[in-house]
């Protein structure tokens, strides 16, 4: 009797890179903006569909006119069923219940055989980002239903917080996905119905196998720029390991964060850039104003600055990313172990007005903490410890800053100004943010097992904190680095 060898377990993991799209010819670019037009009509008519099924079936119950069932799924399986009606049977009969009813009488005289010439896997993809769209936001509900707190409703259109938003041409970048069957050949990659396109990039993970593509398109002027985020399964020796053995802590703060090694993480900050953006909002700011005290849509004008600010926001974006991926790197590549304060940032960024009937204090003053916090990169470098450090703990934040990292002692005195510190009791000095990070690692390292006995496991931990480079205690968050495909938000969702 023979046995057959067991399937090796899968060891790869997701990795995203980002590319430059470089078109040889601009009719290419043209049919890429063309099948992100069609994603977002496809997008609309679905949402719209839905929504008259919901209307019809609190109007009239259980049964619509004709006397059958009212299928309200908002299923992947289920709208991608419907895409191909519309995309193929345009005389299906929801199709043309759509088209009479008041949802679709915009697209009533509106010819839609032309999908029929752009790549049906896209089109039929965007179907997936409403349903789970749909999903969050009935998750959304659901918890504000158990806490018995009302879900708050949109100024834009009154819906609930969290529904799925129409998109409109202007409002984000317009983009599509590939699903699969990825075709790349070096530094080119083929994009169903348009060609082969040039990418320029580093091309970290190339020659791995490609999961998925996100084009995706930034900018509104006439040339604008066109980026593909390709997903791939990367085999662990392709993936740069983190540190073997160390541990630090990382004090986070405004501006800045410092590890209990004493090295500063600046956030970049350009007031130059910042002045630009300040600009451009208080311009945008007037356009929008005007067009709504005449009734009369965005001028061309108003576009073309809220195109300029979106561009320099962009920029801005891409910096802090890029100083949040160097500061990340430098951690792991310091110590296998990273503790941080287990912050609550949502929380700590909500906003102070309150309510009409309580208002709140202080509003302006908090509105400018909240920026300054969230132009930190907190959560932004969290993310990306998630996946490049050996282990991320988290430890409670409470009397770090007023813990003497020599003696243990607690006191508010010890801080009297926000750099420096020193303890009453034994007198010792340093910086303040140095000496909260010390606070932090001996927390942390008091959570991880101690060897036992006098082995060799026990001898090295008595030298210096040696942890396996298992990726352990890790967050389980879903992010964009760490490839999580099925979360990825189109462009406009607003869900």
């Amino acid at each position: 009797m023979t046995t057959l060898p067991a399937k090796p377990h899968s060891t790869t993991e997701n990795r995203a890179e980002r590319y430059r799209i470089r078109f040889d010819k601009r009719a290419h670019a043209a049919k890429c903006a063309q099948i992100a037009g069609a994603c977002r009509l496809v997008w609309n008519i679905l949402l719209a569909d839905c929504e008259r099924r919901y209307r019809l079936s609190r109007e009239l119950g259980i049964d619509d006119n004709g006397g059958h069932p009212i299928d309200k799924s908002v299923s992947f399986f289920t709208l991608g069923k419907r895409f191909t009606d519309l995309r193929s049977r345009s005389d299906a009969a929801w199709v043309r219940d759509f088209m009479d009813s008041p949802q679709g009488k915009r697209y009533r005289d509106m010819d839609l055989s032309w999908l029929r010439d752009m790549p049906y896997a896209p089109l039929r993809y965007t179907a997936k980002y409403l349903a789970d769209a749909y999903t969050r936001f009935f998750k959304v509900w659901a918890e504000a239903k158990s806490e018995g707190t009302p879900l708050g409703r949109r100024q834009s259109d009154g819906k609930p917080k969290g529904f799925p938003k129409y998109r409109k041409k202007f409002d984000r970048d317009d983009g599509f996905a590939i699903p699969g069957d990825v075709r790349m050949d070096g530094d080119r990659m083929h994009i169903p119905k348009v060609g082969w396109v040039r990418l320029e990039g580093s091309g970290l993970y190339r020659g791995c196998k490609p999961k998925q593509v996100r084009i995706r398109k930034e900018g509104t002027e006439d040339r604008p720029k066109w980026y593909a985020y390709v997903f791939y399964e990367v085999p662990p020796d392709h993936l740069k390991q983190p540190a073997w053995t160390g541990a630090i802590g990382l004090d986070r703060n405004v501006g800045q964060a410092t590890d209990s090694d004493g090295e500063v993480y600046e956030t970049p900050d350009d007031p130059q850039l910042e002045g630009k953006i300040k600009r451009k909002e208080r311009k945008k700011a007037k356009s929008l104003a005007r067009s709504k005290a005449n009734g009369k849509p965005v001028s061309n004008r108003g576009r073309r600055i809220g195109g300029q600010l979106k561009k320099l926001k962009r920029k801005q974006k891409r910096r802090r990313e890029n100083a949040a991926h160097q500061h990340s790197r430098k951690m792991a590549d310091t110590a296998h172990t990273v503790v941080i304060e287990d912050l609550d940032i949502k929380d700590m960024t909500k906003s102070a007005k309150g309510t009409v009937e309580e208002p709140g204090k202080n509003v302006k003053q908090k509105a400018g903490l909240n920026r300054e916090i969230l132009k930190s990169n907190w959560g932004r470098t969290e993310r990306m410890l998630d996946y490049k450090a050996g282990q991320v703990l988290k430890v409670p934040p409470a009397y770090t800053s007023q813990t003497c990292a020599a003696c243990g002692h607690v006191g508010k005195e010890n801080r009297k100004t926000q750099a420096h510190f020193r303890c009453t009791a034994c007198g010792h000095t340093a910086n303040a943010d140095r000496n909260a990070a010390q606070n932090i690692l001996e927390q942390g390292l008091a959570l991880l097992p101690k060897a036992r006995g006098n082995g060799a496991s026990a001898r090295r931990e008595a030298l210096d904190p040696c942890l396996l480079p298992g990726a352990t205690g890790k967050s389980t968050s879903m992010t964009r680095e760490q490839g999580m495909l099925a979360t990825l938000e189109p462009p406009g969702s607003g869900a």
